[in-house]
């Protein structure tokens, strides 16, 4: 009964969250109510689509990051307590900056626009707790993944480049950026 009113609530909070964005649908119906219970108490926050890279973008970061790849979307023990935490990078109000340069430059490098970065530690008994936010400015090609090796860790960046990278390392009850 819980989760059907969490479901119901998220369809009514934010009919364009669950119906208006294809990769929702790839979130764990657990993942999807929690999500929906911050972004319906952080507004300038909204969900950010893989389809914010056209198609053809989206398979060329695939090749190289695998092909279940969602750059918005990661699934993991990200502080090693053997609970699934899950991390979203999310939409945020506002106007783009660093505007495009022109010549060559891509439209998935310019504009960057406000996001936010938002880590949800997963607890004993199914609940989630937020454990880090950041808010940031990037482009169409910024995205969220794990570092390859045994011990997993969250980072952000943007494809084709090394500019704006950090990691989340775990610290406390949180995460620090490295």
């Amino acid at each position: 009964m819980k989760t059907l009113l969490a479901v119901l609530c998220i369809l009514v909070l934010s009919q364009t969250f669950i119906l208006g964005q294809a990769s929702v649908r790839d979130l764990s119906p657990a993942h999807a109510a929690e999500l929906g219970t911050f972004l319906s108490k952080n507004k300038q926050n909204t969900f950010r689509a893989e389809s914010v890279v056209n198609d053809e973008y989206l398979r060329y970061m695939r090749e190289s990051l695998g092909k279940s790849f969602k750059p918005n979307y990661v699934v993991a023990d990200l502080n090693g307590d053997r609970v699934v935490d899950f991390a979203v990078l999310l939409n945020r109000a506002g106007k783009p900056t660093n505007q495009f340069p022109g010549g060559n430059a891509s439209k998935e490098h310019f504009p960057d626009y406000p996001l936010t970065l938002v880590v949800f530690n997963g607890m004993k008994g199914g609940r989630f707790r937020v454990a880090f936010t950041r808010n940031l400015d990037g482009p169409k090609a910024a995205f969220i993944s794990l570092t390859p090796g045994r011990k997993k860790r969250l980072y952000y960046g943007i494809f084709e480049t090394d500019s704006d990278i950090f990691t989340l390392v775990p610290t406390g009850r949180g995460y620090s950026a490295k």
